[in-house]
């Protein structure tokens, strides 16, 4: 009997980096197992902000469409609020649609993602479960659910990963060419590199700093209560407790984040009693489950890897959960990750393409941690007092105030197309400058933008059909204005390194204006993760060594 062939990649943690990662590598044909200690998608209400790169990410994947309808309904909103406690004072709310007018807004050119998908409200349950069920259209992943990774060892031309099956405790070796650890803050395969996390792992503020519950839970106000317009995020602030409460299914399950206001052990009934606290009402019908956690949290891996095994998602990276960049960071490392993977499999990647990994992302880590940090600063040491609460002249001025501050606040950190679309690989050793300056890289303002390094602008070409849905697989080559020189320098040369290209021509004259006027050039060159690595008015003065820098040989 044949042995099965040795997989090209083991994926240790199957959470949505680990499980995107296994997508890109299954939908190339590259054959990888998928290892996760659950035997399923996850139960837990984890992240709940899919940020509209990610969202892209998950288009293409064929999966974004399935992840919104199972979450809040397209009309239930998304809106931020602030209160005293929920059935207490409003303080600010920041007005937001629902997923289905964001979808319609987005496909008019209009709102605050200039991309093919809006940002998305929804929880890890769903984006869990959507995932979880494309991995099964692709025949190169193993699904290895139930299976963990206890350790590994790297030959120097393959790794050997040991998996353990959960329920019986048998432990199998898998051979593979490259370990990639997705599995979270404590990795296993971090901790085998001697790879350490720096940065700040201790920092206590008000809120979200320091000692945290999350529980999982289901409530609805009893008869005659004062309650809230629904809202996506329900924010407590007052002098004795401090959380945020966040829709699940826009019925009567949310999850909770919630201070700890004193160190005792943590049960049910303490955790109760906070959430009575934090809701002002008896609303509380069940307590389905709670974990203990730390916020303050700003930790960046040394490295994110070392020889033929590599780090991404928490593995790589710890973040305090303000403005909901853990999972979208992780995510976008799959991505990156997952074509460079592939393109060893496929034997036209070169020497020193994989190095490129932790050039490109490790920056991006960075700059998103140091954004998450002032977020949970600004909202994590509001002032409030005891007065907040009351019905007099002084609570009202300080509910005006720290409502104004709660509401420039949300503005800030909850509509930032600047750091999910405006990020970039300035230092990637791939990309082709053009010498043009950076611009300015903020939170709340995008535009868009083709210089070399930065995510590719985003054109409809039609209804519902994206300049992305449109792009190869791997490379491809946008033509813009009728020149045909760099397509036919390129062509030769990228077939002669075996680098996949596509071209893409815009026919209509109007949308090859328009797309001319976003891209500066004639031509761009862009990647299997929509960054532009080239661009120019005619063809590269030399067409190998541009082949040679994108495969990173």
């Amino acid at each position: 009997m044949t042995a099965p062939p040795r997989p090209f990649a083991v994926i240790a943690g199957g959470g949505p980096v680990g499980m995107v990662l296994a997508l890109e590598l299954g939908r190339r044909g590259v054959r990888c197992v998928l290892l996760n200690d659950r035997v399923g998608p996850t139960e837990w209400p984890k992240a709940n902000a899919t940020s509209p790169r990610s969202m892209e990410h998950l288009r293409r994947l064929g999966v974004a469409r399935r992840f919104r309808e199972l979450g809040l309904a397209p009309d239930y909103p998304s809106d931020v609020t602030y209160f005293t406690r929920l059935a207490g004072y409003e303080l600010a709310r920041l007005p937001m649609p629902g997923w289905g007018a964001a979808v319609a807004e987005t496909a008019r050119g209009a709102g605050p993602w200039a991309g093919p998908e809006p940002a998305h409200r929804g929880s890890q349950l769903f984006l869990e479960q959507a995932v979880f069920e494309r991995l099964a259209d692709f025949p190169a992943i193993e699904r290895r659910f139930g299976w963990r990774c206890e350790g590994f060892e790297d030959r120097g031309d393959h790794v050997r990963v040991r998996a353990v099956e959960a329920a019986s405790g048998r432990a199998e070796t898998i051979e593979a060419a490259y370990l990639a650890g997705c599995d979270g803050g404590g990795s296993i395969v971090r901790k085998g590199l001697g790879i350490e996390f720096e940065g700040d792992a201790g920092v206590v503020r008000p809120f979200m700093g320091g000692s945290m519950v999350s529980a999982f839970v289901r409530m609805a106000p009893p008869p005659g209560a004062r309650w809230p317009k629904r809202s996506w995020q329900y924010w407590a602030v007052n002098a004795e407790v401090r959380a945020v409460c966040i829709a699940v299914d826009g019925h009567e399950r949310y999850v909770w984040g919630i201070q700890l206001p004193e160190r005792r052990p943590l049960d049910a009934g303490y955790v109760r009693g906070l959430v009575e606290s934090a809701t002002g009402v008896p609303a509380l019908k069940e307590l389905i489950s709670f974990v203990p956690w730390t916020a303050g949290y700003r930790l960046l891996a040394q490295r994110y890897g070392a020889g033929r095994v590599l780090l991404a998602g928490d593995a790589a990276h710890l973040f305090t959960p303000t403005g909901g960049m853990g999972m979208n960071t992780g995510i976008d490392d799959a991505v990156n990750l997952a074509w460079k993977l592939a393109a060893m499999a496929k034997g036209w990647g070169g020497p020193r393409l994989l190095a490129s990994y932790e050039a490109d992302r490790r920056p991006i880590g960075a700059r998103n941690l140091a954004w998450s940090k002032r977020f949970a600063d600004s909202v994590g040491t509001t002032p409030a007092t005891p007065a907040i609460e009351t019905d007099t002249a002084e609570g009202a001025r300080e509910r005006a105030a720290v409502g104004a501050r709660l509401a420039a606040h949300a503005a800030h950190e909850f509509l930032i197309p600047g750091i999910h679309l405006g990020f970039r690989y300035e230092n990637s050793p791939l990309i082709w400058p053009d010498g043009t300056p950076a611009p300015p890289d903020t939170a709340n303002d995008y535009a868009p933008t083709a210089r070399p390094g930065h995510r590719a602008p985003h054109v409809w070409l039609a209804p519902g059909v994206a300049l992305y849905d449109r792009l190869g697989r791997e490379f491809t080559l946008l033509q813009l204005g009728g020149n045909s020189a760099a397509a036919q320098a390129l062509r030769p040369a990228f077939a002669a390194r075996g680098i996949p290209l596509d071209v893409l021509t815009l026919d209509d004259a109007a949308l090859n204006a328009a797309a001319r006027a976003l891209y500066g050039r004639g031509n761009a060159l862009i990647g299997p993760d929509q960054i532009v690595y080239w661009r120019g008015d005619t063809g590269p003065a030399d067409p190998l060594a541009l082949a040679d820098r994108v495969r990173g040989a």
